[in-house]
């Protein structure tokens, strides 16, 4: 659910990345998109705060060649 602070948080990340990976037709179970979210989620934070920005997840994406090609963030 989101706060209204600006921040994104574990769950919805979750949901974002979920939505790209149908948008995608992609199908990942839900063990592997719990794995995934939580990987690029603690990747993105690495200073492990209450959230992360849209600039630090943006920025992660960015470090990863051809990802930002496919999902549909800006």
């Amino acid at each position: 659910m989101a706060t209204g602070d600006g921040l994104i948080r574990v769950g919805e990340l979750k949901s974002v990345l979920r939505a790209c990976m149908e948008e995608n037709g992609m199908k990942f179970s839900e063990d592997h998109l719990d794995d995934l979210t939580r990987t690029l989620y603690e990747d993105a934070n690495p200073e492990g705060s209450d959230g992360i920005s849209f600039e630090q997840l943006k920025a992660h994406f960015e470090r990863h060649n051809g990802l930002l090609e496919n999902i549909s963030i800006k």
